[in-house]
């Protein structure tokens, strides 16, 4: 395949991708500016997420995604990075703030989450002046996500 194919092919995914998503441009920022409160507390993670509407407005739930071990001693392991999270900065991206939780439950009946306690941030309220959010950061993602990102031992070749 010649290089113009290549380059042809991956615009037209990117336009087809880009037609399928009908979130509104007000969401798609403020699932941006939530991604930039995350901050990781070793190495590097990548923020992940989705997005649900019901008659309520919209179900916006974020976590940091795993990293998969490649070679070496923990090949296959799949690490979780912890991170951490600035309330008061996570906040002001809500325009009216009507609920604020923190919880944390036992999940031995969960089968989505590998951890057997969860813990997660719930905050209710009103975004860019009139819109319902229910934004959820988990402490670790659903089981059915993938890694994120790949971590190569020192002696795997690539």
């Amino acid at each position: 395949m010649s290089i113009e194919k290549l380059l042809q092919q991956m615009e037209d995914y990117k336009t087809r991708r880009e037609q399928r998503d009908h979130r509104p441009t007000w969401l798609k920022k403020f699932i941006h500016d939530v991604a930039d409160v995350f901050e990781p507390l070793a190495n590097v993670g990548r923020v992940g997420f989705d997005c649900q509407a019901d008659e309520r407005g919209w179900l916006v739930t974020m976590y940091l995604g795993t990293t998969e071990i490649i070679g070496g001693p923990k090949d296959g392991q799949i690490e979780h990075v912890g991170f951490r999270i600035d309330i008061q900065q996570l906040l002001l991206l809500f325009n009216d703030v009507s609920r604020c939780e923190w919880y944390s439950v036992g999940n031995e009946c969960d089968e989505r989450f590998e951890p057997s306690v969860r813990s997660l941030i719930s905050v209710t309220g009103q975004v860019n002046s009139a819109h319902g959010v229910r934004l959820e950061l988990l402490g670790v993602p659903p089981k059915y996500v993938g890694p994120a990102l790949k971590q190569y031992s020192p002696n795997h070749p690539q």
